[in-house]
């Protein structure tokens, strides 16, 4: 069983239901990234393996083969304070340079989506003319380093709108993952509906042919069928899971599938929540909003954090480090808009509490000079 440190308390009464003394159980997990307490997940299940199935054997493993060590590093200062792990180490399987963690302060939200845009522009080696023009970039990058290798991490789903509209500024195509249900999206409802009217075959078949159907009963300029093709897209992955089961398409559903949009194979950006990025790996990974009141995360005019909450977000943040291979880059706001309800104002953040663990604390990323074009190159057209 794997991801054991998000068990629930029914899957663990099945499980020991089923499994006895554990001889024949193999349970993979660690509790320093367990983050779904709000799904009813129980970090506490995974402390008692040892004592509920006395014939299992535990094996740590403590070598990462992912990271650069200095993001190992960082990682273990991190969630040092809090780990559910006495004497927790991880040794890095791996050389790399030192440099690869920095921190970033910007004065308001839409200049930290500006910098990560920037920084992007300049990692990829420049994607435009114009990022060459404006000394951005130099063009001394490019190829190294392709889009699907860049995630932009977040705490909350609201942070997305100032990422998104920088990137789109800067010529950068992106792609966004949330956790939606399924069954809420636009659309959803209308596709699953033609699917139960669907001919036979397997259930992506029929979720293009359902979305077919709706496009020529409603003609192209009703605007549902726009809800109706992304609904399609959206449920697709799912569909190709089920093969030619439609039932358990279609009680995946009903019992509250998310959304899975995120294409690994896509040459774009990946924008996520740190929730939504487990499980995932990229070259690149940045942090936004490590700042008071987003990580650990606080509702507005709220009371504190309990101990319980407090220690999930600097989980959440140690699963957010431990996606980076090759480079980490923290960032955070001063001053950013935070919407309570009925209004929307500017709130004085500052450093995230959680980065004083880090030692010593990530240098800023020096803004480059404008380098000067060599007089004999020419930029081509294709």
């Amino acid at each position: 069983m794997d991801e054991y440190q998000d068990i629930d308390p029914a899957q663990y009464e099945l499980l020991r239901l089923i499994s006895g003394d554990g001889a024949g159980l193999t349970a993979i997990g660690d509790p320093d990234q367990s983050i779904y307490r709000f799904r009813g997940a129980d970090v506490g299940i995974f402390g008692r393996f040892a004592a509920d199935f006395p014939g299992a054997s535990t094996v740590e493993l403590t070598r990462n083969y992912r990271s650069n060590p200095a993001i190992v590093t960082a990682a273990m200062q991190a969630i040092a304070p809090g780990t559910l792990i006495p004497g927790r180490a991880a040794v890095p399987a791996r050389g790399g340079p030192d440099d690869v963690v920095t921190l970033d302060e910007a004065a308001d939200e839409h200049a930290e989506a500006a910098w990560i845009a920037a920084t992007v522009d300049k990692l990829l080696g420049g994607t435009s003319f114009n990022s060459l023009d404006s000394g951005r970039a130099d063009g001394h990058e490019h190829g190294k380093l392709g889009l699907a290798d860049i995630a932009v991490l977040y705490r909350t789903d609201a942070q997305a709108g100032p990422l998104a509209q920088a990137l789109t500024r800067s010529g950068l195509p992106y792609q966004k993952r949330s956790h939606d249900l399924l069954v809420r999206r636009p659309g959803v409802a209308d596709v699953v509906r033609e699917i139960r009217l669907a001919a036979g075959g397997d259930v992506a078949g029929r979720v293009t042919a359902a979305v077919r159907g709706i496009a020529t009963a409603r003609g192209e300029r009703d605007a549902t069928v726009t809800d109706a093709r992304v609904a399609g897209e959206l449920l697709l992955p799912l569909a190709r899971r089920c093969g030619d089961d439609l039932e358990r398409f279609l009680t995946e559903i009903a019992v509250g599938a998310e959304t899975d949009a995120l294409d690994a194979r896509a040459e774009a950006i990946s924008l996520l929540t740190l929730h939504g990025a487990k499980g995932l790996e990229f070259d690149v990974v940045f942090l936004a909003g490590c700042e008071r009141g987003l990580l650990p995360f606080r509702l507005p005019g709220a009371g504190p954090l309990t101990p319980e909450d407090a220690a999930e977000e600097r989980r959440l943040l140690f699963v957010g480090m431990t996606r980076a291979r090759e480079r980490l880059l923290f960032s955070y706001a001063s001053r950013r808009t935070r919407h309570a309800p009925g209004n929307g104002t500017g709130e004085t953040t500052g450093r995230s509490s959680f980065l004083a663990a880090l030692d010593p604390v990530p240098p800023g990323l020096t803004a480059p000079r404008r380098p000067r074009r060599p007089a004999d190159r020419q930029l081509r057209l294709l």
